[in-house]
């Protein structure tokens, strides 16, 4: 079935016109939305009526969340939609049951959480991409580009969202080998630990990948900006950061990797939406995890590090500045 639906993802024609809505988590301004706008527009907006709202999770505090997923609901209610594409966990959480009671198709992309915290996932309405980070993928393409590739430590915050990523892959285990690379796991939500461990990374590791680092505090309980916190960690580290998102890489952040890609995640999200569209139910869609990652690197994180990539890498690397 897999096989399947991978090849109809690829030549699954588009039917006549209808109506689309598209449930950001975050805003369009955000550069993963941005990107996964731009591969949902791709494939279904020459042939079918999309509408994009936003929920606007990053920027509204938590206790205006019901009220903004009111809204949409109402804006749903008018759009009437012959099916609803759901950007990551937020909007899951927040919108899914409401759009299954109402009897409209789910496709969801960039979500993290389980059953366990998103019980509608089950739904037979529902069917979607499973973000989960290129664990094996990211230490073998590592191996390649590193001399010293022996040690590696994967840094990420104690949130919901990497403790199922984590456990999806790595069950209880803290610590595991890929392709003969030693790979210790520390997860925290505390400011001075994340730094810390990245700052005296280089007294056991070769190199550091960073998860989400989103829900860090610091003593005081005052959050801290995720920019701010790799920011620190980029000037204090004396071994090469790299991301298994690409948003995370950039001048004074992690250097590279191979990371997700919100663009594939939104083209895939959407291609499984074309299936629904042309008349195939989500139950018989199964759902899947992330496709395919791409390469990317910082010029200036690559200085810095004084990291050299292959011809072949390089030739298949999206270069930022």
């Amino acid at each position: 079935m897999r096989l399947l639906i991978l090849v109809l993802l690829l030549v699954s024609p588009l039917c006549f016109s209808k109506t689309v809505v598209v449930i950001e988590s975050y805003h369009k301004e955000y550069k993963w939305d941005a990107d996964y706008l731009v591969a949902i527009e791709s494939v279904l907006g020459a042939e079918h009526d999309i509408h994009v709202l936003a929920l606007d999770t990053k920027r509204l505090p938590k206790s205006e969340w019901p009220q903004k997923a009111a809204s949409i609901q109402n804006s749903v209610a008018e759009i009437k939609p012959d099916v609803a594409i759901l950007g990551d966990d937020n909007a899951f959480s927040l919108m899914a049951q409401h759009l299954v009671d109402q009897n409209i198709p789910v496709v969801f992309f960039g979500v993290n959480g389980t059953p366990d915290q998103h019980p509608t996932l089950e739904h037979p309405l529902v069917t979607g991409v499973l973000e989960r980070p290129f664990f094996e993928q990211s230490i073998r393409h590592l191996r390649k580009v590193l001399r010293q590739r022996e040690n590696f430590l994967i840094l990420m915050d104690d949130s919901i969202t990497m403790r199922n990523a984590v456990n999806d892959y790595f069950g209880d285990k803290r610590r595991a080998e890929i392709y003969g690379s030693r790979v210790d796991i520390v997860q925290t939500n505390d400011k001075d630990t994340w730094l810390s461990t990245a700052e005296n990374a280089y007294t056991k590791y070769d190199a550091i990948i960073i998860g989400t680092h989103h829900t860090i505090r610091d003593t005081g309980n005052n959050y801290v900006q995720p920019k701010e916190l790799i920011n620190q960690a980029h000037l204090s580290s004396p071994v090469p950061i790299f991301s298994f998102w690409d948003i995370s890489i950039g001048a004074k952040e992690a250097l590279g990797g191979f990371t997700i890609s919100a663009y594939q995640e939104g083209f895939t999200g959407a291609r499984l939406a074309s299936l629904i569209l042309n008349g195939i139910q989500p139950d018989r869609i199964p759902q899947i995890k992330s496709l395919s990652g791409h390469y990317v690197y910082s010029k200036s994180g690559m200085a810095h590090w004084n990291i050299e990539l292959s011809p072949l890498v390089a030739s298949q690397a999206n270069f930022i500045e």
